[in-house]
């Protein structure tokens, strides 16, 4: 099963924090966390106060960077099939996916990535047609997801 990773993080730059984490699945059963104790509003760029924090959701999806580990641990165990993770920016995100897999790594979750490339345009539609956040990182896994699979 294909799995899209998105994350949002402090800044742009080396040291980076991890802020929230999405991850949307084929039949777009989603995983997301908003992090509490990774970081604080001194780490954020300029940028991420003024276009990530506002689109954070809040309520039950903020959590410690340990209870995230262990739900998303339990939730990619849950999908009972062999799942490889897809970012379009392996780089950034991947680093920051990783520690959350250390305590519990899930048997299921092979070791490969693939890249996600979706056409400028169609990212576009898709954040209009479904009102989407483009600095969300459950709003921009459900665009790849979406964008690569279909909706």
């Amino acid at each position: 099963m294909k799995i899209f990773l998105d994350t949002e993080f402090s800044k742009l730059e080396p040291g980076y924090k991890l802020i929230s984490i999405a991850l949307v699945d084929e039949d777009e059963n989603f995983f997301y966390a908003e992090l509490n104790d990774t970081y604080q509003l001194s780490d954020c760029s300029d940028f991420v106060k003024a276009n990530v924090l506002p689109f954070l959701k809040g309520g039950k999806y903020v959590m410690s960077e340990y209870d995230c580990k262990l739900a998303l641990c339990k939730w990619i165990e849950e999908r009972n099939v062999p799942c490889t993770i897809g970012t379009d920016a392996p780089s950034w995100d991947i680093p920051l996916l990783r520690p959350l897999l250390e305590p519990c790594p899930p048997e299921n979750l092979k070791d490969e990535i693939f890249l996600v490339r979706i056409p400028h345009n169609v990212e576009e539609d898709l954040v209009l047609k479904f009102n989407y956040d483009v600095h969300n990182a459950l709003d921009d896994a459900m665009v790849m997801k979406k964008g690569t699979l279909g909706y």
